[in-house]
């Protein structure tokens, strides 16, 4: 695909400095320029490094003077850059229609324009909306509904009575609403806490490849509108996310914990059980939460037990001059035994 600087321009509201007439074959990002493209550079280094590539020309926000290259101008490079990746490298359009080898109950309710890929079961009593897109080996339990506009990859299973909202995404090998890692200790042994419950996950919510989100002991596990979640997460029973929140892979949140709005959780973080998080809490990578704790809205926290940024900073600083203080005191010992020998021999001898 070949478009002139202008062309691109209009299509993401910016303004040309130098030839408009610059043809583009491409986007690049600032990593892996390519002859011939477009490429988004956000800093200083960045432009400079796009001015010595290959590129033929560099978008940005506030572009210098005298650039060798032509420069695409625009108000948010961040958001014409999402704009352009869509441009270049359109998604394929699935082909409405439902695969012979899918086998589905006779009383589900099909949307319409849906696509049902090859070996997808969908049991009794679920619903799938509108323009749906179900890829390959998925199973569907009974009495599941998906929104409008929602994709499933392939080898995904949601469990029976599981609500998926509207324009919701989950990628391949996720599982929604498994059985929660509940047991009591009775009689010698492990017994199992039955878990009747299910999970809801709303609207606009991506859901990463290989991820598990466990139902609810009773009522639902609630993932947020507008969440996002990395591959390779694990959210537990009765765990109730907010909106927007983000969770970085590797990251498990324990049962009955709590978020608010627009919380971000680092990569590897550890949430254990009946935690509270306020809207706008950040942790740190591989930050970990003890049970029944309550982070307070708008702090950012790190370290294991996860504090308080500033507070965690300076105790890790007050252990890091620990040996220096062991020497010293060291030091103050064995000067402290030697006045201290100096001592008795001098009352000895006045003695």
């Amino acid at each position: 695909m070949i478009s002139s600087l202008n062309d691109i321009a209009q299509h993401v509201n910016g303004v040309v400095i130098g030839d408009a007439a610059t043809a583009i074959t491409s986007i690049s990002s600032i990593d892996d320029i390519t002859p011939g493209s477009l490429v988004f550079a956000d800093t200083p280094e960045y432009f400079k490094r796009a001015e010595d590539s290959a590129a033929a020309a560099i978008m940005t926000k506030n572009a210098p003077d005298n650039c060798s290259k032509p420069v695409l101008q625009v108000q948010n490079p961040m958001r014409a850059f999402i704009a352009l990746i869509q441009h270049f490298h359109p998604q394929p359009q699935a082909t409405v229609g439902i695969h012979p080898t899918a086998v589905i109950a006779a009383d589900v309710i099909l949307g319409q324009n849906v696509f049902i890929g090859p070996y997808v079961v969908i049991e009794e009593g679920s619903v799938i909306g509108d323009y749906c897109v179900l890829k390959s080996h998925i199973h569907i339990g009974r009495q599941v509904n998906l929104g409008n506009h929602t994709t499933v990859h392939a080898h995904v299973t949601i469990y029976d009575h599981c609500h998926i909202g509207s324009q919701v995404t989950i990628h391949a090998s996720t599982v929604i609403g498994s059985d929660g890692f509940g047991y009591t200790f009775d009689e010698g042994k492990h017994q199992k806490i039955p878990h009747v419950g299910n999970v809801v996950v709303h609207d606009d919510v991506e859901i990463g490849a290989n991820t598990a989100i466990d139902r609810a002991t009773m009522g639902s596990t609630v993932i947020g509108q507008g969440t996002k979640i990395d591959n390779l997460v694990q959210v537990a029973h009765s765990v109730k996310l907010g909106k927007h929140n983000i969770l970085c892979g590797f990251t498990g949140i324990a049962g009955s914990t709590q978020t608010g709005n627009n919380v971000i959780f680092a990569a590897n973080c550890g949430i254990s059980d009946h935690v509270r998080i306020d809207d706008g809490v950040i942790l740190g990578a591989r930050s970990g939460v003890p049970p029944h704790k309550h982070l307070l809205s708008g702090n950012i926290y790190i370290g294991s037990p996860a504090r308080p940024k500033d507070l965690a900073i300076k105790q890790e600083l007050g252990a890091a001059r620990i040996p220096a203080m062991r020497k010293t005191i060291k030091n103050l010992t064995e000067q402290v035994a030697v006045l201290t020998k100096k001592m008795t021999q001098l009352e000895t001898e006045q003695s």
